[in-house]
């Protein structure tokens, strides 16, 4: 014969499971942030894997930038002026970088000797016209491959703080 459950027991059951129900849901939230935050750092690195590429892709085309202001990128219509419009796009996009850069260019600028060699790693690495290897990089500043890896990954993180601003930063409330 089947008992009946008491109401303390009902209350203890029901407590027991909102709890664990609370648990996955940070749990959750926790990974997403996670995800996010690295989704942050790759698009940041591969943004400065193909700075060059980009700003060719996009150099004639600055002054034509505010023509476009506001224009929805709709993936439906594959025309060539679709393919302009990404085009504006991408170079609106690289002014923004370009003007982070420059705020870190400056900032760096201004700090240690470390953050002055973080600057130079990345824009020799990623930025300059005539980019350098990683063992050219040692060379010039004097470094083990392992410094040159290490700036480019903390560069990597304070230029996503610039381009993403706060929702870049680890934020624990």
């Amino acid at each position: 014969m089947a008992e009946e459950l008491t109401k303390r027991q009902l209350q203890i059951i029901s407590e027991a499971a909102a709890e664990e129900a609370i648990r996955v849901y940070v749990k959750h939230q926790v990974k997403i942030k996670k995800e996010q935050k690295d989704w942050r750092l790759r698009n940041t690195e591969l943004l400065l894997k193909n700075y060059r590429k980009l700003k060719d892709h996009c150099s004639e085309i600055d002054s034509e930038i505010e023509e476009i202001e506001g224009t929805i990128f709709e993936l439906q219509e594959l025309t060539l002026e679709s393919l302009m419009q990404y085009r504006y796009k991408t170079a609106k996009m690289l002014k923004h970088v370009d003007r982070m850069l420059i705020a870190y260019d400056w900032d760096c600028g201004h700090g240690s000797v470390e953050e002055k060699r973080r600057y130079d790693v990345l824009k020799w690495r990623y930025l300059s016209e005539d980019r350098l290897t990683v063992k050219e990089i040692c060379e010039n500043l004097n470094v083990e491959q392992g410094t040159v890896y290490r700036d480019t990954k903390l560069a990597i993180k304070e230029i996503t703080i610039l381009l993403f601003g706060l929702d870049a930063l680890e934020i624990r409330v």
